[in-house]
């Protein structure tokens, strides 16, 4: 039986626009280092894992956009990626993507990781 768990991550106002936030969280498979974006109100999140060496993109605490805040980069390689598919469009991981994460956005405005 498939049973799909969630695990609290933030409320959407702790998230400012046109910014990245980092999250560790423990889940039944085992510890996730995600990263939430949030453009235009809308929220996108993917694993903090580079593709092409499995390496945290971010050069600080929830610090992951190139300097001109127009894509994901990875602090390691300089690879960019772009913020709404996470498809990497320069780099060593050229025409590789990040994993996109299943969130949910409830109606009270709390951010979830879903995970089977």
């Amino acid at each position: 039986m498939n049973t799909m768990a969630n695990y609290f991550l933030c409320h959407e106002s702790e998230i400012a626009n046109d910014t990245t936030r980092s999250f560790n969280v423990v889940t039944n498979q085992g510890p996730v280092e995600l990263l939430l974006l949030k453009q235009q109100d809308t929220i996108r999140g993917y694993i903090n894992s580079c593709p092409h060496l499995g390496i945290p993109l971010n050069w600080q605490p929830d610090e992951f956009l190139s300097l001109e805040g127009t894509h994901i980069q990875c602090s390691t390689h300089g690879a960019l990626f772009n913020l709404d598919d996470g498809h990497c469009i320069a780099g060593p991981c050229t025409g590789q993507s990040l994993t996109a994460i299943d969130i949910e956005q409830q109606g009270d405005g709390k951010i979830y990781l879903q995970q089977q």
